[in-house]
């Protein structure tokens, strides 16, 4: 592509004359619509085939998981840092307890210690070991249903509790 302002065709004298050569800038200013009408459609042209690009080579996995799976956690925490060449990218494997109503999980050690952190989906990868083994929740965490139940409540209440609704008189 050409520019407006460099033209390939120059005429064929040595000296321009005044008035050729506001002539001839003249012809380059009322090309100057048209060359931009093709370059807003090549960039349009681009764009959308660089689009299409990343969505075919960039998937979008949405891990259901359930509890007792086995799953690794990014450390999002070292990403920021400049040494963060040798620090573990994953954390774990730690096994899911439960998922809440928003979408994030809550987790437990393998020792049955259960973290008091929400997980985002989008941190959580699969582990998969060399056999395939089912962790039941029950026996790590020493917690039945009804115990993790109370601890998801508990913490609702305690979120409703630290951030009322501002719309309520």
């Amino acid at each position: 592509m050409s520019g407006t302002y460099i033209s390939q065709h120059l005429p064929d004298q040595d000296a321009f004359s005044s008035t050729d050569l506001i002539t001839w800038r003249a012809r380059q200013l009322q090309k100057r619509m048209d060359d931009l009408e093709l370059i807003e459609e090549k960039v349009l042209k681009a764009r959308y085939k660089l689009i299409k690009h990343f969505e075919a080579n960039h998937k979008i996995t949405n891990f259901d998981f359930t509890p007792g799976s086995l799953i690794l956690v990014r450390n999002s925490r070292i990403e920021a840092e400049l040494n963060r060449k040798m620090k573990p990218r994953y954390l774990g494997p730690m096994v899911i307890l439960r998922r809440t109503i928003g979408g994030s999980y809550r987790l437990a050690e393998l020792d049955g210690a259960v973290s008091t952190l929400h997980y985002a989906a989008f941190r959580l990868v699969p582990y998969h070991p060399r056999d395939k083994m089912r962790v039941p929740v029950t026996t790590i965490t020493g917690l039945g249903d009804e115990e993790l139940d109370r601890l998801t409540q508990d913490e609702i209440e305690d979120a409703q509790d630290e951030d009322p609704d501002p719309h309520t008189p």
